[in-house]
């Protein structure tokens, strides 16, 4: 599925969190170097799912917040798609399109949208960018989330802007080609229950940042709460 496919995915809500997962961890510099491997067509790794017809009551947004079926598509689902691994490659897509903004005490207070440096290929977040404009004309300095459903050929006036040289367009061209030729990989899971699934979980997990502690306990005593609310009442 290419970049562009599935950042609206996303945003509709289509691939969603279960409540065991770890919150989102990665640091800023994490994302400049997912978007870094992203435009040189480096490998970042598949994107594991679980599509069943177990509809999990609680989940969460990309991002680490409870969604509440905001989406009223969502609440008439058959099947429903929880991403298992490949959350934090996942939420780092949508922080860097829309940014991440605060919902409460104790979330995440960074929340910069992703911008591309036509001039020097590299990417930087928004925070940076009054520093960047006092050097660089502010035509070659791109919020990754205006480019994402932008044509090549929009960007023809570069060529009138003061500062301008030929390999800037190159350097945007490219940008282009990521959001609609690369590919990524995406692995489904389909006909395992909750117990499988949250053995897959951990053993997955246990090959890149080592879960801690809590983490392990909360996968392997995960149960689908709402259902037993549901039949006690």
């Amino acid at each position: 599925m290419n970049i562009r496919t599935f950042v609206h995915k996303l945003t509709e809500a289509e691939f969603l969190i279960p409540s065991f997962q770890r919150e989102f961890v990665w640091r800023p510099e994490d994302i400049i170097r997912l978007w870094d491997s992203l435009y040189r067509f480096y490998p970042i790794g598949s994107i594991l799912y679980w599509k069943t017809p177990i509809r999990l009551h609680i989940h969460r947004e990309l991002g680490g917040w409870i969604l509440s079926d905001r989406h009223q598509a969502v609440k008439e689902r058959k099947e429903w798609v929880y991403i298992l691994d490949g959350q934090q490659r996942a939420t780092s897509l949508l922080v860097s399109l829309f940014g991440l903004k605060t919902r409460g005490e104790g979330q995440k207070a960074w929340g910069d949208a992703l911008f591309f440096d036509a001039t020097t290929a590299t990417f930087f977040f928004e925070k940076a960018l009054n520093r960047r404009r006092r050097e660089i004309n502010d035509a070659f300095l791109i919020r990754l989330g205006d480019a994402l459903d932008t044509a090549p050929d929009q960007d023809e006036d570069l060529e009138s802007k003061p500062g301008y040289l030929p390999f800037i367009k190159d350097n945007l061209r490219q940008l282009h080609r990521v959001f609609t030729d690369y590919n990524l990989s995406l692995i489904r899971l389909q006909g395992y229950d909750i117990p499988a699934v949250r053995e897959i979980f951990e053993r997955i997990n246990q090959e890149g940042k080592e879960l801690t502690s809590m983490d392990l306990m909360i996968a392997r005593t995960f149960q689908d709460y709402a259902y037993l609310v549901e039949d006690d009442l």
